[in-house]
């Protein structure tokens, strides 16, 4: 006797404010894979959203990304207003900055040896401020020298990319054999993850589930991922000049987060004689959105003209995020599948509902120290330093119960040190620059997967009185890992990314 079925399809009807650990299904489960998670099927993706919105890049002025985005000892600079606020206190005049930038994001991705390359464009304003100076004229007496106020709102990360593969390898598995497998060990749960149950896709035998008989011969499957939104940060902060030998600062950083991904994955069975006996396609969006608060410290101090020596502490970003998910499924059926209680079907559909759920997160504080040598006025060199342990980050819900999200956090993640070297070259009122920049692999354990970021970049600029433009161009390059559903072939992205931009700055 075959087992008790009821077939249905869910509408999006309004709202469901639900535990979101059951229905972030591939687009969390297959994310959570290409981060090398043991036991994916346990994991929810929450522990990804914590990498993603904890990790940094270069930001700020075309001057500063041209230097590898150092920025812990050089003052001086609007990018100061983010990074170490004590660089305002160098300021001897008020400015305003205008910073444009334009990204071309390739990414090739490789599955059993198939290639498939995508490319995303972006334009945005990654950074905006204005600092006012107050500071003292040489002839003004006192240690304390006045300082500097600012203002800006800056872009800490992008996230729109496209990827995706087409495989038609032999022997590769399908997710339906995933679900078959998962069905028979756990029974046909709800939400997501019974979409192929509701669909007809996997269906009830004598000894428990089973995929339909049109899905037995030669397999092709593809998939797509589309991935946008930012973070970007209004920063307020001040800095301080003591003696023009000791430079002091604090920051409060205010953070808005968007991320939105669509996962399209598309599976085609076809017979002996290359025609289509069944075809599936299911899409799976989520939406994250939401705001932090941290605060930042920062020293830089002269032991002698030529040197500068910075210390900068940026404490986490405590988030709530709010997030949305929805997937949908539909297939076709040839021939028809013959279902013993439904009769012929030759295409179905199914679909979640719009589930909403909320959490709090917390992003890991970031040390970092710099040096910045100068040649009188020829030009200087300088470098960074910055430590960051992603295994601190943490998640907390009224919703659901986050402790497995934070074990995963504490057991997947480590700690990273992340370095930058850049120099300036100065004839005139003409600035030639460089940098290099490397942003250490996340994972604690990565086997035989790096996911290490190497960047270079160089500039030019050029210096007038009470005007300043100067461009900057960076390359990043880094791989990144996917794997569509437990248990499938993992696929490699060739990550490279090349931004160009364009700052304008008015002193006043």
């Amino acid at each position: 006797m075959l087992p008790y079925r009821i077939r249905f399809k869910t509408k999006k009807q309004g709202f469901n404010i639900i535990d979101m650990k059951g229905f972030k299904l591939i687009l969390s489960l297959s994310a959570l894979i290409a981060l090398h998670f043991s036991e994916a099927k346990a994991q929810s993706g929450y522990a990804e959203d914590a990498l993603r919105f904890s990790q940094f890049g270069s930001t700020g002025t075309a001057r500063i990304n041209a230097l590898g985005g150092t920025g812990n000892s050089l003052g001086g600079d609007i990018s100061n207003i983010h990074n170490n606020p004590a660089g305002l206190g160098f300021y001897q005049n008020s400015e305003f900055s205008f910073t444009a930038a334009y990204s071309d994001w390739n990414a090739g991705t490789t599955l059993l040896n198939q290639t498939e390359n995508f490319n995303a464009t972006n334009f945005s304003i990654p950074n905006l401020g204005v600092v006012i100076s107050k500071a003292k004229t040489p002839l003004e007496v006192g240690d304390w020298r006045g300082g500097s106020f600012g203002i800006s709102i800056n872009r800490q990360a992008t996230y729109n990319n496209d990827f995706g593969y087409f495989s038609n390898q032999l022997d590769q598995g399908s997710i339906l054999d995933f679900y078959v497998e998962d069905y028979n060990n756990y029974g046909v749960p709800g939400g997501t993850d019974g979409l192929f149950f509701d669909a007809f896709l996997i269906n009830p035998v004598d000894d428990g589930y089973d995929y339909v008989p049109n899905a037995t011969l030669a397999l092709e499957k593809m998939e797509k991922v589309e991935n946008e939104g930012s973070m970007s940060e209004i920063n307020f902060s001040y800095g301080g000049n003591y003696k023009n030998k000791l430079f002091l600062g604090a920051s409060l950083g205010i953070n808005s987060v968007s991320f939105r991904s669509t996962k399209t994955y598309n599976e085609e069975f076809f017979d002996d004689n290359n025609q289509t006996t069944l075809f599936s396609s299911l899409q799976e969006n989520l939406y994250l959105s939401g705001t932090g608060v941290n605060v930042g410290l920062g020293v830089i101090y002269k032991p002698v003209d030529q040197l500068n020596v910075g210390l900068n502490f940026k404490s986490p970003t405590w988030y709530q995020i709010n997030e949305e998910y929805d997937a949908d499924i539909f297939a076709d059926f040839f021939p028809a599948y013959q279902d013993p209680e439904f009769g012929s079907i030759s295409e179905s559909d199914a679909q979640t509902d719009l589930y909403v759920s909320s959490y709090n997160l917390r992003s890991p504080m970031r040390l970092g120290g710099g040096l910045t040598y100068f040649f009188g006025k020829n030009g200087f060199i300088t470098a960074d330093v910055n430590y960051l342990d992603y295994s601190s980050a943490n998640i907390r819900s009224n919703a659901f119960n986050p402790e497995t999200d934070n074990q995963d956090i504490n057991n997947l993640y480590g700690q990273t040190i992340n370095y930058s070297l850049g120099g300036e070259f100065r004839f005139d009122m003409f600035r030639l620059r460089a940098g290099y920049a490397y942003y250490g692999d996340p994972i604690a354990n990565p086997g035989n997967t790096d996911r290490s970021t190497n960047q270079i970049s160089g500039g030019v600029g050029v210096k007038l009185s009470g005007f300043s433009i100067d461009f900057g161009l960076v390359n990043s390059k880094f791989n990144g890992y996917y794997s569509s559903y437990p248990g499938s072939d993992l696929a490699v992205i060739d990550n490279n990314r090349t931004t160009g931009m364009l700052t304008l700055g008015f002193s006043f």
